[in-house]
């Protein structure tokens, strides 16, 4: 007993410098992309994870670490599942298909060096090799060995407890019925020993024959499309637990398959698909698009990004609804990521060395210089909470004050290339602006050695690929994003016009085509030769759009097709001819307008109605007051009777007040439906008409059959010259 207490105290003990060894070791990785083996960087990094070790050889001559695809096991004991170096470094391990890693006394730091160049080989070129037991060999790596995952382990008939081998078979038959009602039956829910059966079949299925990997993938749609109807239940909740358990014991492969058969059938369903999306461990998400674009998963732009964004993003599945802030990063790790941000070969390029030095220094006690403490605590913060995307971005555009050479030019511009599509795939469109914005300052400003015909970076925000991810944005990050979004393609400007307008037109909603509207406004003059262009679109209802965004800002230029239009088949695109000629040729619209009143067409004298107070013209007046000559006799003529009311009451002529009292005090036994409906357009509109006489005439009414409207109108004609007041 006294031994099993000293095993766990000292296990405790072990758990900090464990951590504190995975998170160097981590560093060191990392570091080898950037700097060669034999940098001082290099050097220092590997010094410290062996100095570390060593205190952890104290306790046992060999380190093991157990690794599971999220989490590590050491001495019996997961670590810290909370924490990000252990996720990572697990993980990182996982899909390498390493299930242990072992330390032994005795490494030198030419093994660290030489096992950590080994790790930046992906698992295909790992197993071309031998494996990574081969490779270990070959590179006379002698105290580092690890053990891979062997999935010909988990065989259907394996008894793992002493019961009757499980009959696979039957189990698989009865797990894809289930999955056909939407359900997963892996038995009895309480032996894992079904789980590990079924999913080692499907490690089998997914990446076996072809009639083998289409009955999968046919049966996990299924699965998908009937989870989409059974949102928020109790046996819905107990099927995401039983997913994520699965998906979780399946081999990189077969989790890859798996879920690229389900994100093919969410591509179907857009709208729901985060319901299901959000469900999935993003370490999950990660390994299935990591080093793929959309094409290669054949996924639409919304989806791919959605599953992006998810993937870098990790999620509590159970207690989403707790909302958590995370920790500021530890002082180490704010070193780490300026220690990497700001490397040797780079910091010429980036900032100078007094500036680069001043920043370490503010995480210290003392600052040399004469930065003020208020912007010590703003930097710090920003170092510790921001991205370091965001950073290098701020640093990058500080360096744009400056001349530099080709050389240098060349590389600010690979970074911003980089950046612009790190935000883009985030969804950071505010960043994504403001590279743009700087770029082209810098390069109108003179000191460029790139012509605006060779340079990078804004031919990049203009390529037709990623225009359109962007205008995908829209629906991706919904309309918290809208306005971003929108600030960013209207600052690129005239490039974005005819994508605008082919997304204006197939807009299903007034919502979703003002914005498309808005946008192009803000474009302006330089959407103007595309909006006039598309003009000639069978679409009445894209050319009616485009004239009203015409009209926010009219060229002369634009004139002389917009009279072109003026004999357009469908009313309402005459309508807006009307409307945009009023502004620059009133007598030429006034004609027109008389023409429109005129009409036999019932939807053209309508339309023009509701434009009619534009004019001033008396003819005007007089057809609008022959329209309320007679009862209504239809739903139609009702409907031209009311817009002919709000018309005059937007034209405020007192003459049309007697028309208006004589339909008011027309009396018979019975009063038509009508005939009622009318009445209280006019005195709700009354309410609105300007001048000292429709006053009078609601008073007169008070002591009538519509005394309680009347009195409604007065009320509310107070209000609004009160707020006028």
């Amino acid at each position: 007993m006294n031994q099993k207490e000293t095993d766990s105290s000292t296990t405790d003990l072990d758990k900090p410098l464990l951590t504190a060894f995975l998170h160097e070791l981590n560093i060191s990785r990392r570091k080898l992309s950037l700097y060669p083996p034999e940098h001082p960087q290099i050097t220092a990094s590997v010094s410290n994870t062996l100095e570390i070790l060593q205190e952890l050889f104290h306790s046992d001559s060999v380190i093991t670490l157990g690794i599971s695809p999220d989490a590590l096991y050491f001495e019996q004991h997961w670590l810290d599942k909370e924490d990000s170096t252990n996720q990572q470094f697990a993980n990182f391990f996982s899909t390498l298909g390493i299930a242990s890693i072992s330390f032994r006394t005795g490494l030198k730091g030419s093994e660290l060096i030489r096992f950590s160049q080994l790790l930046r080989s992906d698992r295909d070129t790992i197993e071309s090799f031998g494996g990574f037991d081969k490779l270990l060999e070959q590179q006379q790596v002698e105290h580092i060995s690890v053990v891979l995952i062997d999935y010909d382990a988990f065989q259907a008939n394996q008894n793992f407890s002493g019961q009757e081998p499980v009959d696979g078979s039957e189990l698989w038959k009865s797990f894809i019925h289930g999955l056909h009602d939407g359900i997963l039956d892996f038995g009895d829910l309480e032996d894992p020993l079904n789980l590990s059966t079924v999913a080692d079949i499907f490690n089998q299925r997914l990446i076996g024959t072809q009639d083998e990997r289409e009955q999968s993938s046919q049966s996990i749609g299924l699965f998908i499309e009937n989870s989409l109807h059974k949102k928020g239940d109790q046996s819905q909740t107990d099927n995401d637990k039983k997913l994520i358990s699965l998906l979780e014991q399946l081999s990189p492969e077969a989790q890859q398959e798996f879920l690229s058969s389900a994100f093919h059938t969410l591509d179907r369903h857009r709208d729901d698909a985060p319901h299901i999306l959000q469900k999935i461990p993003s370490h999950l998400l990660q390994n299935t698009i990591a080093g793929k674009n959309r094409q290669d998963l054949n996924l639409s732009s919304r989806l791919f990004g959605l599953i992006n964004n998810l993937a870098n993003t990790p999620t509590q599945i159970f207690n989403r609804n707790i909302s958590t802030k995370s920790a500021p990063l530890s002082e180490d790790m704010v070193r780490a990521r300026l220690d990497v941000l700001f490397s040797e070969e780079r910091q010429d390029l980036y900032m100078p060395d007094s500036y680069q030095a001043a920043l370490f220094n503010i995480l210290g006690d003392n600052v040399i210089g004469s930065i003020p403490d208020d912007e010590k605590e703003k930097l710090k913060y920003q170092i510790e909470n921001q991205e370091i995307e965001q950073n290098c971005a701020a640093i990058i555009f500080e360096m744009l004050h400056e001349q530099f050479d080709p050389a240098q030019e060349e590389s600010v511009q690979q970074n911003l290339l980089d950046l612009s599509r790190y935000f883009l795939d985030t969804g950071d469109f505010i960043s994504l602006r403001e590279i743009h914005d700087n770029w082209s300052k810098y390069l109108f400003s003179g000191k460029s050695s790139a012509s605006i015909f060779n340079e990078k970076v804004l031919s990049n925000h203009v390529q037709p690929t990623f225009m359109s991810e962007v205008l995908d944005g829209i629906d991706l990050w919904g309309e918290e994003k809208h306005q971003e979004i929108s600030s960013y393609i209207i600052a690129v400007g005239e490039p974005y016009s005819e994508l605008v307008i082919d997304y204006l037109g197939l807009a299903p909603k007034w919502s979703e085509r003002q914005l498309w509207m808005e946008i192009l406004e803000g474009i302006g003059g330089d959407a103007q030769q595309m909006i006039v262009h598309a003009l000639g679109d069978e679409r009445w209802y894209l050319v009616r759009n485009l004239l009203i965004v015409l009209g926010k800002d009219l060229a002369p230029n634009s004139i002389k097709v917009i009279h072109k239009l003026a004999e357009h088949p469908h009313p309402k695109v005459r309508v807006e001819v009307m409307r945009n000629l009023f502004s620059c040729n009133p007598a030429t619209a006034n004609r027109q307008l008389l023409k429109e009143l005129q009409s036999e067409d019932p939807e053209a004298r309508l339309s023009a109605t509701q434009i009619a107070d534009l004019s001033r013209d008396p003819m005007v007046l007089s057809v609008l007051h022959k329209n309320l000559a007679n009862a209504p006799n239809s739903d139609a003529d009702l409907e031209l009777k009311h817009q002919t009311i709000r018309t005059l009451t937007r034209i405020g002529n007192k003459d049309s007040l007697p028309i208006l009292r004589r339909i008011l005090q027309k009396q018979g036994l019975l009063v038509s439906r009508r005939i009622k409906q009318l009445h209280v357009e006019i005195l709700q509109n009354l309410a609105l008409f300007p001048g000292a006489s429709a006053e009078k005439l609601l008073k007169e009414l008070t002591n009538g059959k519509h005394k309680q409207l009347a009195n409604s109108a007065i009320k509310q004609r107070q209000e609004f010259s009160g707020r006028g007041r």
